[in-house]
């Protein structure tokens, strides 16, 4: 029993998953943070240059399938029931609002409500719904690889305080989230029968209630930690403002005259220059733990790149195999065996995760 107990104390027996040698492997094994930044923009960029619902339903399986690996947790039908309600809503919305289309699919001979109804209205609201759910996939992927100290620690000095706020602002609904199931298993637990909307007000009260103690801690641990006390060093206030001016400048000028396009990218590098200039802070930022970059970063990182380059120029020399326009007569999107071949690609993280 000694030497057991030795071996277990050396590292020889099982390692204590809360100890900090097992958090490190764990960190290890979920990759760079900026490979996973380059594949969550690369697959964002993505669903943003295409329209057809083929590719975009199979990058949203990409995503589910990811995120499953990085939480170790199934694909419910509760999370697939949200997507499909994102799909069906812009869906809906778009063929009662939109009366274009020659497939009509029901004509109602009422004022307010009447006229045709078509399936090509009903099948570019959907298309709408499929990006809009391939994107949330997407970022709630990335959201279980990367934490907010990660993003934190990215952030200009300058922005670090818009950062903070912002991350603290996206953790309000996971939070929200878990103490209304915490509520809910309270009441089930004394025996508290659901009644539908007349259980609001049992909800909603301790739920502020909650979350106003969540904040109050929160803001003490901000105040004891000397939040708001340290003051940027090295660059005039000035240069900030003058920097956000000459950005604004610079994007009204592409838009507004385009044929001075080589003025408008001039003003914004020095607008970007002026920026960093003054966003930047005289010591460096310190690290307790260093993150290393591995082969498999760069793997992730590339591929994910790879497969952008690929779409982008598409999207410029033949943008008809990436949009989808259903209009004037409803038709089946476009299919192409490679496209979707460099889709899949994009799932490299599923077997990545883990790996040296």
């Amino acid at each position: 029993p000694g030497g057991e107990a030795r071996r277990d104390e050396l590292g020889g027996g099982q390692m204590d998953m809360h100890s900090p040698l097992s958090q490190q492997a764990e960190r290890r094994s979920r990759r760079h943070p900026v490979a996973w930044m380059v594949w969550t923009a690369s697959a964002s960029g993505i669903a943003l240059l295409t329209r057809n619902p083929w590719y975009l339903l199979l990058m949203g399986g990409v995503a589910l399938l990811v995120h499953s690996r990085l939480t170790g947790e199934k694909i419910g039908w509760g999370r697939l029931r949200l997507y499909v309600g994102m799909v069906a809503f812009p869906g809906l919305l778009n063929l009662v609002l939109s009366r274009a289309g020659e497939t009509v699919l029901v004509r109602f001979p009422i004022r307010w409500i009447g006229g045709p109804y078509t399936l090509e209205g009903l099948l570019f609201g959907l298309s709408a719904g499929v990006q809009i759910a391939c994107l949330v996939a997407i970022i709630t992927a990335f959201s279980a690889a990367v934490s907010s100290t990660d993003i934190l620690r990215r952030v200009p000095p300058g922005l670090y305080p818009a950062g903070l706020s912002a991350s603290i602002g996206l953790t309000f609904a996971p939070q929200a989230r878990r103490s209304f199931a915490a509520i809910r298993e309270a009441q089930q637990v004394r025996g508290h029968q659901p009644r539908g909307w007349r259980d609001l007000p049992a909800l909603v009260t301790p739920l502020v209630v909650m979350s106003l103690e969540s904040a109050m801690g929160l803001a003490e641990g901000m105040v004891a930690r000397g939040w708001g006390a340290e003051r940027l060093e090295g660059a005039p206030r000035w240069l900030v403002p003058l920097g956000w001016l000459l950005l604004a400048m610079a994007l009204v000028l592409w838009l507004m005259l385009p044929g001075v396009s080589v003025v408008s990218v001039a003003l914004g590098l020095i607008a970007g220059a002026v920026l960093w200039a003054g966003l930047r802070r005289k010591d460096g930022a310190q690290r307790y733990r260093p993150e290393t970059w591995m082969l498999a970063d760069s793997l992730l990182a590339g591929s994910a790149l790879g497969v952008f380059v690929v779409f982008t120029l598409l999207a410029w020399v033949q943008p008809g195999l990436l949009t989808y326009y259903p209009y004037p007569v409803a038709s089946w999107p476009t299919w192409d065996g490679a496209l979707a071949l460099a889709v899949v690609i994009l799932a490299v993280p599923r077997w990545m995760v883990g790996c040296r």
